[in-house]
């Protein structure tokens, strides 16, 4: 019998599973709902628990159930993350004080007949901090325990919970992989995508999956810790790392689609062929990437001779450019822009902000410098400040261009990247006098359409010793025991913000230019082929 295609068989799937759910709801009440699994740490020895939470009576549905800590979403929650965190507050008294996420899970539906409802659920999972508050429970439940994730089906409890907490597990394997992403607070974007494409190839040849035999599981388990990865192992550089590991998916995808590949349950050439392919592909993906900063480099110097083309008088002798972090993308298309202007007698003036805490601002005058080679040419006309954040006002003036990097971009043209980055660019274009264009210049896969994006206001904040490292001992010792002493003093560590598509000028991409339409179109490409790649696994 002719097998069909992956990527056709993927497709029929998803056609019919919209037809089924557009007949099947139409008459059935729709109710979005998050559901929150609060975990102690997985690292621990007795290894992660849950807390499960027993219905009141006075509850309209699954009255005396066991249930994690849900509840519906609001016309007036920004997403369903924040959804969870209100819920959990209002229901346990913890907040953000208290826990953290620990990861998300895939959405899914189901269907109840008797409440003639249709659910859709978002599950996420958040760990305790350490001196987490106890849980307080209010009217909604009459008590609380925590159990193993294997000690959940001895319990009755509201329909499909099982789904929802295997969706926020993970394997150890996998586990160490979101934690190697997790904590590298070094790497850019683009340097995180190619670790998590090598952590997947990893997740291919490892033990844990020696014991699937069939090609069919093995295909999926591998998407299930590829969206895993992508979703959860750094979401605020999370859509260079989507971009990269769906695309490679969807190759291996359209290979496995050849008439001489197709899959088949318990054909061991086929998972041999699998797993061979996944490895081909994903080292490819890795090559590329490390192989495509020349394209966007190229873009950005046709950018800054076009534009100063256009200057009354003629281009300036000195181009003055204002920059801030470390991104590997900037450094590289600086390097270039240098070097041309240089060569040619033309003058740059660089002035970056050190970029606390990790000063990776002077890091990248080191990277440049060391890369020029004491090139006579380049040193007689390149002139390089590196100011303090705070001054940015002042280090604005005069400048041509303020470069920003991308983290990610929303489909209307929104910018994540480092802190300080909104502070700049509202100096660079509301200060009256000022001329200066606010330049984004990143890879085309930064530009995302996630489903999660609906929380994209939230600041990422990581651990405040490392702002708190770079204080003298004194003022350090002073604040740690103001703390012990009960004064509520914070250190905050925030690592990104969001720059408004208002305040940029010009989107520069290794495509070249690119218009709010063309940002758009990008964001809703990487919307289908996500939901391509997974609509069709179950749990």
């Amino acid at each position: 019998m002719r097998r069909l295609p992956v990527n056709l068989i993927s497709r029929l799937r998803i056609h019919q599973a919209r037809l089924i759910h557009k007949k099947m709801s139409s008459n059935l009440r729709q109710r979005a709902v998050v559901s929150s699994f609060i975990c102690t740490p997985p690292q621990t020895p007795t290894g992660l628990t849950f807390a499960l939470f027993k219905r009141s009576e006075e509850i309209r549905t699954y009255p005396g159930k066991w249930a994690v800590c849900s509840g519906s979403i609001d016309a007036t929650d920004t997403s369903p993350e924040n959804a969870a965190k209100r819920e959990i507050l209002e229901e346990t008294s913890l907040s953000d004080e208290d826990i953290f996420l620990l990861r998300r899970g895939k959405p899914f539906s189901l269907i109840d007949e008797n409440l003639k409802t249709q659910w859709t659920i978002h599950p996420f999972a958040w760990q305790l901090k350490p001196h987490s508050k106890p849980i307080k429970l209010d009217w909604e439940h009459t008590e609380y325990q925590f159990i193993k994730p294997e000690e959940l089906a001895k319990l009755d409890h509201v329909p499909q919970l099982e789904i929802g907490l295997r969706r926020v597990l993970v394997s150890p394997d996998l586990e160490r992989s979101l934690s190697v992403l997790k904590n590298d607070h070094e790497s850019g974007a683009q340097a995180l995508a190619i670790k998590a494409l090598e952590l997947l190839v990893e997740n291919v040849n490892g033990d844990e999956l020696s014991n699937i035999t069939s090609p069919l599981e093995f295909w999926k388990e591998i998407r299930w810790r590829a969206w895993h990865l992508a979703k959860n192992g750094r979401p605020s550089m999370g859509a260079a790392i989507e971009a990269s590991m769906f695309r490679s998916l969807d190759a291996v995808r359209k290979k496995l689609d050849d008439p001489g590949l197709r899959l088949k349950d318990g054909s061991e050439s086929d998972l041999r062929n699998l797993k061979k392919i996944l490895e081909t592909t994903l080292s490819e993906r890795i090559s590329t990437l490390q192989h495509t900063l020349s394209n966007l480099s190229d873009s950005f110097e046709k950018f800054i001779e076009k534009d100063q083309e256009d200057y009354e008088g003629g281009a300036p002798k000195t181009t003055n450019i204002v920059t801030l972090s470390a991104s590997g993308t900037i450094t590289a298309a600086l390097s270039k822009l240098i070097r041309t202007h240089t060569k040619s007698g033309r003058e740059i003036k660089l002035t970056i902000l050190e970029s606390r805490p990790k000063f990776e601002g002077v890091r990248v005058v080191n990277t440049l410098i060391k890369s020029f080679d004491s090139d006579p040419e380049i040193m007689k006309n390149f002139k390089v400040d590196i100011v303090s954040d705070a001054s940015i006002a002042t280090a604005l003036e005069g400048a041509h261009f303020l470069l920003l990097g991308a983290d990610k971009v929303l489909p209307d043209g929104s910018v994540s990247n480092k802190i300080g980055s909104l502070t700049a660019a509202i100096v660079a274009k509301k200060n009256p006098e000022s001329k200066c264009k606010v330049l984004a210049l990143y890879q085309s896969d930064k530009i995302t359409d996630s489903s999660f994006e609906g929380g994209h206001l939230k600041i990422e904040s990581n651990d405040p010793s490392e702002l708190m490292e770079s204080w003298p001992s004194k003022c350090t010792e002073d604040i740690v025991g103001a703390q012990k002493a009960g004064w509520q003093v914070g250190a905050k560590n925030r690592y990104f913000e969001w720059v408004p598509k208002a305040l940029v000028d010009a989107h520069i991409t290794e495509r070249g230019l690119l218009s709010q339409d063309d940002i758009g179109r990008i964001g809703n490409e990487a919307r289908v082929l996500e939901e391509e790649l997974f609509q069709d696994l179950s749990s």
